[in-house]
């Protein structure tokens, strides 16, 4: 007796998984944007108290971040629409599209900074205010900012999500930030200021390496750019069975919801009266390869040496 498995059921069980993946992703967005709202306003009042040009920066692309999680947060929200007529594909990409303007707003805001930092170096004063419980303040978001990113990168991980993943760098590459901040507090507070400003650059390091990680990430998504050595992994993997005579098109796309993968195939085969026996072999190929894979195969038959496959003449 063969049992089959009720296509209903199925679609039930998929809406469920991916409504419980949105909720997931919108609740870690919120708990980020409210984290955001309070860090920010926090460091960007102390820097105008104690005169710390490095927690003014840090409020500054903390302001950043405020705007960017509410992006992310109505992009998660949309992205995870289900395909129709006019969106065939889904609204996957979307995530990237807001990572790449994530960063390209912490580039804008690193230049600033940078900018500042060098004039103040340059020709500015170095003095700065420092009481001890600023100290504490500031090692209070170092924390937030450390846990935030653990929690979010976890989620993104788990959900596929770009947008979280890019938040996550962002939200890392703070806390690194405002450790070079809190040392910055503590050589000014044993007497030297110009630690401070020498601290700015570094928080100006951390935001331009950030920008340019999450960018190349999301510019490999929208391109759909796919590691080479795979790639061709696959290819001879499928090119082995002997039924296979070429393998004109191979497309490997990454998929949401827990980093699968699609691999697309079109074969030429010498005979089809065995395809479905040849498909299996096939789908076995590449998942001893990509294992998250889902295999689409079109199999056709080889056509006369000299004639395109294709065309009818």
């Amino acid at each position: 007796m063969t049992l089959r498995a009720d296509p209903g059921s199925i679609r039930s069980a998929v809406s469920v998984c991916t409504a419980e993946i949105r909720l997931r992703k919108i609740v870690v967005s919120i708990f980020s944007l409210a984290t955001s709202v309070v860090l920010s306003f926090g460091k960007l009042a102390l820097g105008l108290i104690t005169g710390s040009l490095a927690l003014v920066a840090d409020g500054l692309q903390g302001l950043v971040d405020i705007i960017v999680t509410m992006v992310t947060l109505m992009v998660v929200v949309f992205s995870d629409r289900p395909p129709d007529p006019a969106w065939t594909c889904g609204r996957d990409k979307l995530e990237a599209l807001a990572a790449l303007i994530e960063a390209a707003l912490l580039t804008i805001i690193a230049i600033c900074i940078w900018y500042l930092a060098a004039q103040k170096l340059l020709w500015g004063k170095h003095d700065v205010s420092v009481e001890p419980w600023f100290i504490g303040a500031v090692a209070v978001a170092i924390v937030a900012d450390y846990w935030r990113a653990r929690l979010i990168r976890w989620v993104a991980r788990d959900t596929g999500s770009l947008a979280l993943e890019a938040n996550a760098a962002h939200f890392m590459a703070d806390s690194a930030a405002s450790l070079a901040v809190l040392l910055g507090l503590l050589a000014a507070h044993q007497g030297w200021p110009v630690a401070d400003t020498l601290a700015t650059f570094v928080v100006a390091g951390f935001l331009s390496w950030t920008a340019w990680r999450v960018g190349h990430n999301a510019v490999e998504m929208l391109l759909d750019r796919f590691d080479p050595d795979l790639s061709l992994a696959v290819l001879a993997a499928i090119e082995a069975d002997p039924a296979v005579r070429d393998v004109p098109v191979l497309r490997l796309v990454r998929l949401p919801l827990g980093q699968r993968m699609l691999a697309e195939v079109i074969v030429d085969c010498a005979d089809l009266n065995a395809s479905e026996c040849l498909r299996a072999r096939l789908e076995d190929a590449v998942a001893t390869i990509l294992p998250q894979a889902e295999a689409l195969f079109v199999l056709r038959p080889s056509a006369p040496a000299g004639r395109d496959p294709i065309s009818p003449f």
